[in-house]
């Protein structure tokens, strides 16, 4: 029997962690608090008492958070991490499905199932932009169906909300990286494993809920998360030469400056050309 340690990370998410929590079953639980003013941690500690429970003092951040569960499962024997956001949760089938998935397919570092909205029907806005792109190639256009159970459709990358990752890919590449500490972590893995020949991908025949739905973000947010970091994401990236990698962020910055009409993507181009980090805003 396999061992998979759920790694949940909770800030003030109190009004998921019943549903998230409570959809883990045949798994150890290992729930990092960030510091929640909403009582999340007492809520765990209440009533998943099994839990491994760590109150952080401050806002880590989701990489960090993540690396202590990450780290955790390495040390004590786990074969697989499972990586799930507190405002997501599991099918009774779904842990089964995707560990089946990642036996047969002994080279997929990573696995996702496929992510539904919180309706439970639509697909995540960004999951189906990936599972779109990746499954004309791969005959996996429309709906899954049980004649889809165990395969698996290679993508490029695919969003940490559901993670099955094997401890195994995790020694060989390293845990998150400490310059993604809230975006573009989850990308900067995942072009890490292929580079190590590890891949990612999505098993149609598994589905989970990720309930982020009517959730906004400011401009200044999004001009850090889709220019700043997606800008690092492929400078960091060891499958892609420097070059393409400037190639592309040099018209981007332009045209992130235009599209959100601000001066900050030229700011965050500087800090780019310098190596300087710049914290999430």
């Amino acid at each position: 029997m396999k061992r998979i340690l759920v790694v949940v990370v909770a800030y003030n998410g109190l009004k998921w962690l019943e549903r998230c929590l409570g959809s883990v079953a045949q798994a150890d639980l290992f729930v990092v608090d960030n510091a929640s003013a909403d009582g999340s941690a007492d809520y765990v500690a209440e009533h998943f008492p099994s839990a491994v429970l760590v109150r952080n003092s401050s806002n880590t951040g989701f990489s960090a958070a993540n690396n202590l569960g990450m780290q955790y499962a390495l040390d004590h024997g786990y074969d697989y991490v499972y990586l799930l956001n507190q405002d997501a949760w599991l099918f009774p089938d779904t842990l089964g499905k995707l560990l089946r998935a990642s036996e047969s397919n002994p080279s997929y570092g990573i696995l996702s199932p496929m992510q539904l909205c919180g309706d439970g029907i639509s697909p995540d806005s960004q999951f189906a932009k990936l599972f779109a792109a990746a499954s004309p190639d791969n005959n996996f256009a429309g709906v899954p169906s049980s004649e889809k159970a165990g395969q698996v459709l290679r993508v490029g990358r695919v969003m940490a909300a559901h993670w099955l990752v094997r401890c195994d890919a995790l020694r060989q590449t390293g845990l998150f990286s400490d310059e993604f500490p809230i975006y573009g972590q989850d990308d900067d893995l995942c072009n890490r494993m292929e580079a190590a020949g590890w891949h990612t991908g999505i098993v149609p025949d598994a589905i989970a809920i990720h309930d982020r739905a009517k959730r906004s973000e400011d401009k200044a947010k999004l001009i850090y998360r889709n220019y700043y970091m997606g800008s690092l994401v492929r400078l960091r990236n060891p499958l892609l030469p420097r070059w393409k990698a400037w190639a592309y962020i040099v018209p981007f910055t332009f045209v992130k400056a235009v599209k959100y009409r601000s001066t900050k993507p030229f700011r965050y181009f500087l800090k780019l050309i310098t190596g300087t980090k710049e914290s999430a805003r």
